[in-house]
């Protein structure tokens, strides 16, 4: 964070030809994220392996079958869902679900809308 103040650019210069600016704003505000030896001594990964691994588990494995396709809006409900699960919040999230009051489906198109409950 030090060694990155000494190359911000000036406060004239606008955010968006200020990638150091941003960079130093994006890390000042995340610092508690940062905090790898907490980490560690939580027994939280650090690295982006098990990321990467959990990518192609969860992700991948649903979205690459053959002759699968999906449209984007609909892969992320889908990906969130599995990660309720993986998670182990399945039951949970049910739960929560049926707690709340009837929504409009926001995934209908066309004006088409389904009651959920």
């Amino acid at each position: 964070m030090n060694a990155l103040v000494g190359h911000c650019e000036a406060p004239e210069v606008c955010d968006e030809k200020a990638p150091v600016r941003r960079c130093h704003r994006y890390l000042s505000e995340r610092k508690a994220q940062l905090d790898y030896r907490a980490a560690l001594a939580g027994g939280l990964p650090i690295g982006s392996g098990e990321i990467e691994s959990a990518h192609r588990y969860i992700a991948q494995q649903r979205l690459k079958r053959p002759g699968a396709w999906w449209r984007i809006e609909h892969a992320e409900h889908m990906l969130a869902l599995r990660i309720v699960r993986i998670n182990g919040d399945w039951e949970a999230y049910w739960r929560n679900l049926k707690q709340k009051p009837a929504a409009v489906n926001d995934n209908a198109r066309d004006g088409y809308h389904r009651r959920t409950a």
